[in-house]
């Protein structure tokens, strides 16, 4: 992919995280409020919450450490789901956040799914995990099985919030902050369960 082609991405990104923060992601059946919640951060991207109760769609894939991951074995967890490249700048700024949430919330019951879109693979993905020192799981979804249940995406990154029942409750376009993250994670991981 030329460095031409990418900055035409990642502008086009921008564009449309300014123009089309309230359409909805079609493809993953999440009908998403017209208005987003308040923001507690400036600096993040602003979550939209769900409309409806709607059961995130169910996956399994290999993840880039070889172990398998199903997304319905994580009932009980509140799940984020991260789609993003390495070629794109917001993506880089909001995993270092990614990382620290994830280190800090894993024994609380959150679990992080980077799904990355690169085409060139692990020989891309691998060192941009070694650089931040990526712990949570990443898959690289190269055969479109995310995609399919949760594409197309308006411009990456984009992050679904699953709640411990397994239902999509936020949706972001663009990048996340931890100090955003925490009240909506907190109020998540307080819920009880229908089967609690």
């Amino acid at each position: 992919m030329s460095y031409l082609y990418k900055a035409v991405l990642i502008s086009l990104s921008f564009f449309i995280l300014g123009s089309c923060a309230s359409e909805e992601p079609e493809s993953s059946g999440f009908a998403m409020a017209d208005e987003p919640l308040e923001k507690v951060d400036p600096n993040s991207a602003a979550l939209y919450p769900s409309k409806k109760k709607t059961k995130a769609k169910d996956f399994t894939v290999t993840l880039t450490n070889g172990e398998q991951f199903q997304l319905s074995e994580y009932r009980g967890r509140v799940v984020i789901m991260n789609i993003w490249a390495t070629w794109c700048a917001p993506c880089h700024a909001e995993t270092p956040d990614f990382v620290d949430f994830y280190n800090e919330y894993k024994d609380k019951g959150l679990t992080i799914l980077g799904v990355s879109v690169d085409e060139q693979g692990k020989s891309v993905v691998q060192p941009f995990i070694e650089k931040y020192n990526v712990t949570y799981p990443m898959v690289i979804d190269k055969d479109n099985t995310i995609m399919d249940k949760y594409g197309p995406t308006m411009g990456i990154p984009t992050s679904y919030i699953i709640d411990k029942e397994g239902n999509l409750r936020y949706f972001a376009l663009g990048a996340l902050t931890q100090k955003e993250l925490k009240p909506k994670v907190d109020k998540l991981l307080s819920e009880t369960t229908s089967e609690s």
